[in-house]
């Protein structure tokens, strides 16, 4: 038992232990406030700026409290543990999303799949060239029209076509769809 006592002794009255003992109230603060800053970074996707922060405050906690002593060679030291616990932190936590219980949450689960019915964006409307449909809305010149029992956002080429009239499509660019009316006199509408 006296062996330990004297480990300890020799422990507490080594320079490591009073790195931790007599440190004073600004440094601590600023370490503390860069770990919060870490931390809040993992759970707030955003442009970096509280990991950024986090980093500094940790970095500027270490560099104040070895300017008060001195020692820079315990400054490196302690920058080297600081970014080594850091990252560590990083992949315990990165971890525990991706495979624990915090991953589950609202907040980590976000499904991006769409089924491949759903995606209008990926079709080409080529083959609506040549027909003919019924508008469902007005087209102001945006709108609605039905073709083939599908119902398709159209553009009218020129002026407004109510709701119900025919519509034949002439062209298509990407997603776009353009209509004119069946009629041979073009009607324009404001």
């Amino acid at each position: 038992m006296a062996h330990l006592l004297a480990f300890f002794q020799g422990f507490a009255d080594s320079s490591f232990a009073r790195l931790f003992t007599e440190m004073q109230v600004l440094p601590i603060i600023l370490f503390v406030l860069g770990i919060i800053f870490c931390a809040v970074e993992m759970f707030i996707p955003g442009f970096g700026f509280f990991g950024i922060s986090g980093v500094i405050l940790i970095v500027a906690g270490i560099v104040v409290r070895f300017i008060q002593d001195g020692d820079l060679l315990m400054l490196l030291y302690m920058i080297l543990i600081a970014f080594l616990l850091l990252f560590l932190m990083f992949f315990v936590l990165s971890r525990a999303i991706r495979k624990g219980r915090l991953g589950k949450t609202a907040i980590f689960s976000v499904d991006s799949s769409v089924a491949e019915d759903k995606t209008e964006g990926t079709r080409d409307f080529a083959f609506l060239v040549g027909q003919t449909g019924v508008t469902e809305t007005i087209l102001r010149p945006v709108g609605k029209a039905t073709f083939g029992g599908e119902v398709i956002d159209v553009v009218a080429r020129e002026g407004f076509i109510d709701k119900g009239e025919k519509v034949t499509c002439i062209s298509t660019e990407g997603q776009r769809v353009v209509v004119v009316p069946c009629q041979t006199k073009n009607k324009q509408r404001r």
